[in-house]
């Protein structure tokens, strides 16, 4: 796991509200969904590199940039608010600790997809949301 995932998984956890319940993909019990209230956040590659130079080749040491997507899954609407405002009270705006870089803040990206849905297959709601930041050289 990179570190700044491990950085941003650890920034969920840290609110008491979302403590256990953020999961690397959606849960299931054999081939059925779980009915409960929990956030899903993946490990994703950079989406960037860059050192913002004229000249060298980038590398994946160059500074990089992350978009990490995290659905909330609930079973009733409210249940999207209730883990939802922790989740962009933890993230926005904050930097990650990461030990031999410097994080910028995160930021919410604008118009994500899939926004908010209902499957109805499973009777659970979701919200997508996207976060980005720069992991950058000392």
């Amino acid at each position: 796991m990179r570190a700044e995932f491990a950085a941003f998984k650890a920034r969920l956890e840290a609110h008491p509200v979302l403590v256990g319940k953020v999961f690397p993909i959606v849960r299931k019990n054999g081939d059925e969904p779980v009915r409960s209230n929990y956030l899903v956040a993946r490990s994703s590659k950079p989406d960037r590199l860059s050192d913002d130079r004229f000249t060298g080749v980038d590398s994946f040491e160059s500074d990089r940039r992350f978009t990490y997507d995290v659905r909330v899954v609930g079973t009733s609407a409210d249940a999207l608010d209730v883990l939802g405002e922790p989740v962009l009270i933890q993230l926005v705006g904050h930097s990650l600790t990461v030990s031999g870089r410097r994080c910028s803040p995160i930021q919410l990206v604008p118009d994500v997809e899939e926004g908010d849905g209902y499957d109805r297959t499973a009777d659970l709601y979701y919200r997508d949301m996207s976060f980005r930041f720069w992991s950058r050289r000392p």
